[in-house]
């Protein structure tokens, strides 16, 4: 890819060996000063974008080597697939994607991928997860120094309580102040593991915050599209990471304390211990930014007020009514339904299943 880089790619065809100067991302090649007048002057290339190679190599090596043609039929890239993601060339389709449906011009696809939603909401991910590795590396950190000044408060406790007591107990007092120093380094060790973890996270997100930055001013449209599904899966697991911390119980706040031990004014001869070391867990205090869960609170205040454009009818039921001259209908609370027939002065009344229940004469039924 150096070479590739460095030397014009229209004189090396033309096996000249030349510098290149810029850098078209179109035609993914460098070109020299003088192919680079030619190419800015030619109806095919005029509205080219190029991009100076001292500007273009500071791209990451990932990048750069992303390939904008079709390794299988070294075509360029034309179509992209929707249904499978992927860009397709011309014989790609014709071979593979004959069927799918959601395909479009890759043009199309690319087309101001830098101001799309998708790659600024990276972007913002990007961020909040550089926030909240800070925000959970302080609070480790700061779980870390209390447990320090949990041990150095105890220590003097400890000592002044063993100032009351015979000589003896130094083993006592050693015991305790090494299962004190013994606790605060377990944890102690487990919260550097977790801050280790929480670094190199943030190392991660720090090179793909410079990645992207630098893909933002140099890349192509389509190196920027093809480099995004990576920065995509890498905020997943990030994100995966951070809720593994919070759900999980390396967050859950640790301090030790000391309890003085019920025999410590006895004789020396009778006392087994001075104290015990006690570890206190609860949850941490650190809250995580979510944009995400931000906008599902606010998407969920958003209620539908229905209009009678929503509503739409459905057959449910056919009934034959024994009559053609029905004027009159009514359904009855326990699903019976009632017909009127002017013409015939009768009444039919049906079940829930469309059967006829009972034929009411209205003539009959009319008063002298």
């Amino acid at each position: 890819m150096s070479s590739k880089l460095t030397v014009c790619g229209v004189c090396e065809y033309r096996n000249i060996n030349k510098p290149s100067v810029v850098w078209c991302s179109e035609c993914d090649e460098g070109l020299c000063e003088e192919c680079k007048d030619h190419h800015a002057a030619s109806k095919g290339s005029r509205n080219h974008g190029t991009v100076l190679i001292s500007e273009y190599q500071k791209l990451p090596s990932s990048i750069l080597e992303t390939t904008q043609t079709c390794s299988k039929h070294d075509d360029k890239y034309v179509i992209f697939c929707k249904k499978h993601d992927t860009p397709c060339c011309r014989r790609c389709v014709t071979e593979n994607h004959n069927e799918c449906k959601e395909i479009d011009v890759i043009d199309d696809v690319i087309k101001n991928v830098k101001s799309s939603n998708a790659f600024l909401e990276i972007e913002q991910i990007l961020a909040e997860l550089s926030e909240n590795l800070q925000r959970i590396r302080k609070d480790r950190q700061e779980n870390m120094k209390s447990l320090m000044e949990n041990r150095a408060k105890i220590e003097k406790e400890v000592q002044k309580t063993r100032s009351l007591i015979d000589n003896h107990l130094d083993k006592l007092q050693e015991s305790l102040i090494k299962e004190l120093y013994a606790a605060e380094e377990t944890e102690s060790t487990k919260i550097k593991d977790i801050i280790s973890a929480i670094q190199e996270n943030e190392r991660k997100i720090s090179e793909s915050q410079t990645t992207f930055d630098k893909i933002k001013q140099h890349a192509s449209d389509l190196q920027t599209f093809l480099a995004l599904k990576h920065f995509q899966r890498d905020v997943r697991n990030n994100e995966q990471f951070l809720e593994s911390l919070i759900k999980g119980d390396e967050m859950n706040h640790v301090s030790i304390s000391w309890k003085n031990g019920k025999d410590v004014e006895i004789l020396p001869t009778q006392i087994k211990n001075i104290g015990t070391i006690i570890l206190d867990t609860r949850s941490s205090d650190t809250t995580l930014t979510n944009r995400k869960n931000k906008q599902a609170q606010i998407l969920m205040h958003i209620t539908h007020v229905p209009t009678i454009e929503d509503i739409r009818l459905t057959l449910r039921q056919t009934v034959k009514t024994l009559g053609n001259d029905v004027n009159g209908c009514s359904l009855l609370p326990d699903g019976k339904m009632i017909f009127s027939c002017y013409g015939s002065d009768k009444i039919h009344i049906f079940e829930t299943d469309g059967t006829l229940d009972l034929t009411l004469d209205t003539k009959m039924c009319t008063s002298p």
